[in-house]
């Protein structure tokens, strides 16, 4: 690599880290000097449980479901067997 491209690369590598640090110093140090990182507040904060995202699955519900489809589904079965047969006799 040419001492070119190397001066080139330091510099790049430089500004881009200053630029971070004056990104992350323009975004923490007011929240800290607001006093928003502070445990003493934290700790002085009761805890609320909140409502789970997800509810629980109702699984007796559910097994009934799959139980009635599968009776839909004999029923439906039962009723095309015929045609279904028929089919499968023209295909031969």
């Amino acid at each position: 690599m040419s001492y070119a491209k190397s001066v080139t690369r330091v510099v790049l590598t430089s500004f881009a880290a200053g630029a971070g640090a004056m990104a992350l110093v323009g975004l923490v140090a007011p929240v800290a000097m607001k006093g928003g990182l502070s445990m003493r507040d934290a700790a002085a904060t009761p805890i609320v449980r909140q409502a789970d995202l997800i509810e629980p699955l109702d699984l007796p519900a559910i097994e009934a479901q799959l139980e009635r489809a599968d009776r839909t589904m004999d029923a439906m079965r039962a009723m095309t067997d015929d045609e279904v047969a028929q089919l499968e006799r023209l295909a031969r």
